[in-house]
């Protein structure tokens, strides 16, 4: 048996029913909100950022004349009439040098990882390192639909045979856009010898083809107490409306299967900055690209502070898996709640300022969930900070995190999740400050 509040139980009748009658319709009443994700504002575009601009960073746009930008380096871009710009080169590289670095520092670069781990950078300190890089593009023909757009950094020149110190200049944190599908996923490169040196995370959240129609497309990477956080976010109907559809947490683990030339481990984390970062794809013939930009991001990273938790309560529980389960320390306990829009709200017992929340999920090893995480500092009134889909990867709490406001609720609504069974199921729910 589960039990609801007074407000959602004709709702949840009605849901249940819908599922009895025809998948289909279960389908439809499961679809997530196509809302941001947890947007903070506009750029100088008037594209959403994620995370606000470092006081101080530097910030790359692509100007109205690409050719006369010396920090820019790849194939001649011609503008379309519609403002866009049309790239004919099937392999294309469109690399932009951080403020301070030229080419001819490449040979003054810092290579040994070791090394790296200390200083933080392979230029100097204006490399790009914590960065939101973003771009609208428009896949018109290419040759192999398995392919994908990257957007990557931290790291110079990906060139060369595999001899250092030119092999170790290739190292990044690589967002992979494939054109089939829309799937995304991340790469770990760790030194660049053709396919060596690479760790791949699995494609997720496979949707519409991207070609025919412009796309937002962006990368972030910044560093945390506990490693690199790196996220993706799809704009698909370009409407600057944003959706989280990937996230990785890369804290030791995450592995290459060769040894590492680069005096680093296996599973190093990139911690450094580098003087490149890059828009990336191959066997595409003809691409439209607007919008394009990078910004040094400054996002909080230290938001990891768990804060104490006075109750918790729920929309829908079950007897054996009441709300009190989701904040007693325990994973092997749970949450679970019927319902499509079932939500667990934990009661922090007065206000406090949180940048971020952690989530575990029953059975979140096999199964992806989307939710939206919400704040209130009344209980009444709430304000959307996040929204987005787990990995389906681990079962340990996955840590999202957004600019820090005052609250004392924090709502956990859940609208999915891969096996379209109805049920939520969180084993932990926390919030964070920093």
């Amino acid at each position: 048996m589960f039990k609801t509040a007074p407000g959602l139980a004709r709702a949840l009748l009605a849901m249940t029913a819908l599922a009895l009658l025809a998948s289909t319709a279960l389908i439809a009443v499961a679809a997530r909100p196509a809302a941001a994700a947890g947007p903070i504002g506009n750029d100088a575009d008037g594209i959403a950022m994620m995370y606000p601009t470092k006081a101080g960073g530097q910030v790359w746009r692509l100007g109205s004349n690409p050719a006369g930008d010396s920090r820019l380096d790849g194939p001649a871009l011609r503008r379309n009439s519609d403002g866009t710009f049309k790239v004919t080169e099937a392999n294309t590289r469109l690399g932009v040098l951080s403020a301070t670095y030229d080419h001819g520092d490449e040979n003054s670069l810092v290579w040994s990882q070791p090394t790296l781990r200390k200083v933080g950078y392979q230029h100097d300190a204006s490399d790009w390192r914590d960065v939101e890089i973003t771009g609208y593009v428009r896949l018109n023909t290419t040759s192999d639909a398995d392919q994908e757009f990257t957007w990557y950094a931290r790291g110079a020149r990906h060139t060369g045979s595999g001899a250092t110190p030119e092999t170790c200049w290739g190292t990044a944190y690589k967002a992979n856009l494939r054109f089939r599908d829309g799937a995304t996923r991340w790469q770990k490169e760790l030194f660049h010898d053709g396919g060596d040196g690479y760790a791949s995370r699995p494609w997720q959240n496979a949707g519409a083809s991207v070609q025919g129609r412009l796309v937002g497309f962006k990368a972030v990477m910044f560093n945390t107490a506990a490693g690199v956080r790196l996220e993706t976010y799809l704009d698909r109907n370009n409407t600057n409306t944003w959706t989280q559809v990937a996230s990785y947490d890369d804290q030791g683990g995450w592995a290459i299967a060769q040894d590492n030339r680069c005096g680093g481990t296996r599973d190093e984390v990139v911690r450094w900055g580098g003087p490149i970062a890059t828009f990336r794809w191959d066997l595409a013939q003809d691409v439209d690209v607007t919008r394009l930009s990078i910004r040094e991001i400054n996002p909080g990273a230290t938001c990891n502070r768990v804060q104490p938790v006075v109750s918790a309560s729920a929309s829908t529980y079950e007897d054996v898996n009441p709300p009190r389960n989701a904040v007693d320390g325990n994973l092997s306990t749970r949450w679970s709640g019927y319902g499509y829009g079932a939500y667990l709200t934990v009661d922090l017992g007065t206000q406090r300022t949180i940048c971020g929340a952690g989530v575990a999920w029953h059975r979140g090893d096999v199964r992806w969930n989307d939710y939206t995480i919400y704040t209130s500092v009344d209980g009444v009134t709430y304000t959307k900070a996040w929204e987005g889909r787990s990995s389906g990867t681990t079962l340990q709490a996955e840590v999202t995190t957004f600019p820090g406001r005052s609250a004392r609720y924090v709502k956990y609504a859940w609208w999915n999740n891969a096996e379209a069974n109805g049920w939520a199921s969180i084993t932990e729910a926390t919030a964070l400050s920093a």
